[in-house]
């Protein structure tokens, strides 16, 4: 337990550009994950470092990852799972430490990495690239760490068991946490386009939907983990 914990928040990917930067091409897009990120840690009760983005090359990672060590008790990386991303951070991260890969059950998520690096042992874990995925692994994963760190509690969310307002359906066979809004009568519905990244900002709690549930009606229980 740390009264005070510090946290390094990283984008690395050569097709990130600046907020308010000229995107060059098609394939470029706007970084968001680091910006955050490190407002999520910092809402957390921790300090938090937001480190710029940075071209994917070996060298240039190694040297951004290892600068971060001296000041961090935690890294955090954002990269796409499902290109070259993933596997240079990893590879640049087991050049530093001990890495692990896995795969969480997860609707809307894909692969992580964890482990830890550097004279210190930080740990370090790489978030999936996705914004919507990277909220949900933040909530889940990363908030979890940093309070723990902090006060020693498992948690400072408060879960509990509701009743839907309205019927809805789920992808069989991975846990889903949606978006949605407990309302005044203590009912919770699931809010549309969960593909959107409004619902970031509109939802005050996360659904939970085991991977075994396909279909729920209006009036049965859910667990929910209250975000606001």
């Amino acid at each position: 337990m740390s009264t005070s914990t510090t946290s390094s928040d990283i984008s690395a990917g050569d097709d990130l550009v600046e907020p308010g930067s000229k995107l060059a091409d098609d394939e470029d897009e706007y970084e968001s994950n680091s910006w955050f990120l490190t407002t999520f840690v910092r809402e957390a009760g921790a300090h938090a470092f937001r480190v710029h983005t940075i071209p994917e090359t070996q060298d240039q990672l190694k040297l951004i990852v290892e600068d971060q060590l001296v000041r961090a008790d935690l890294i955090v990386i954002s990269g796409e799972s499902n290109d070259e991303s993933f596997d240079l951070i990893t590879s640049v991260l087991s050049n530093l430490g001990e890495i692990k890969i896995v795969t969480p059950n997860l609707a809307e998520s894909s692969k992580h990495s964890y482990g830890l690096i550097g004279p210190d042992k930080t740990p370090v874990v790489v978030l999936p690239g996705d914004p919507i995925g990277n909220y949900l692994s933040a909530e889940l994963f990363i908030r979890p760490m940093i309070i723990k760190m902090l006060t020693g509690a498992i948690s400072d969310r408060k879960n509990k068991k509701v009743k839907l307002s309205k019927a809805l359906t789920s992808e069989s066979g991975k846990v889903q946490f949606l978006r949605g809004f407990l309302n005044e009568d203590g009912q919770v519905a699931a809010l549309a386009e969960q593909d959107s990244l409004i619902t970031l900002s509109m939802a005050n709690c996360l659904i939970e939907i085991n991977e075994k549930s396909e279909k729920l009606s209006a009036g049965d229980q859910v667990n929910i983990l209250m975000v606001n």
